[in-house]
């Protein structure tokens, strides 16, 4: 089969790509939102940061399911196996000036989404950080309990102690 008559086909896949990437990006600038109100502890920013997120979201799945039904369509008309389906499959088997453009786009739009993934993390680190305060903050002291016997870090007997330690000795 003559590759110039499926060109459409690896031209729509690289356009659905830039879309991809550029879908990334409003991703980012939300992942970047979410940083800046983790770091103010602006909770009420966080509803329409995530309800911005979730229609990125969507529209990426819209796209990503697009993009496969394309990979699939080129895949079967360049007669390679049906389960190496993927745009990485394409690009090292098909050998034309559209598949070249392909990689290209493909490396972009891969660079973007691993940024995305890394910026991601970052946030998780800074809440999972935030939580670890908070959470030992908490559970440091020992609540006051009339009636019982406790016991000290070091061992000793008492029979009421402070609440929130960590509080306490930080302010």
């Amino acid at each position: 089969m003559p590759t110039s008559t499926f060109l459409p086909a690896m031209t729509q896949l690289c356009r659905l790509l830039l879309q991809e990437e550029a879908t990334c990006h409003q991703l980012l600038e939300t992942v970047h939102a979410e940083r800046a109100a983790i770091r103010t502890l602006a909770i009420t920013e966080f509803h329409s940061i995530n309800c911005r997120r979730l229609s990125i979201l969507e529209s990426l799945q819209s796209l990503a399911d697009e993009r496969q039904r394309l990979v699939q369509e080129l895949v079967t008309h360049y007669g390679l196996r049906p389960e190496a389906m993927s745009i990485q499959n394409l690009i090292d088997n098909v050998q034309d000036p559209a598949s070249e453009d392909l990689r290209t786009v493909y490396r972009s739009y891969m660079t973007v989404a691993k940024t995305v993934r890394d910026e991601i993390k970052q946030n998780v680190v800074l809440i999972e950080g935030i939580r670890g305060v908070v959470d030992q903050a908490l559970s440091t002291g020992t609540p006051v309990a009339p009636g019982r016997e406790l016991y000290t870090a070091d061992g000793q007997s008492f029979v009421a102690g402070r609440v929130n330690v960590l509080i306490h000795q930080q302010g």
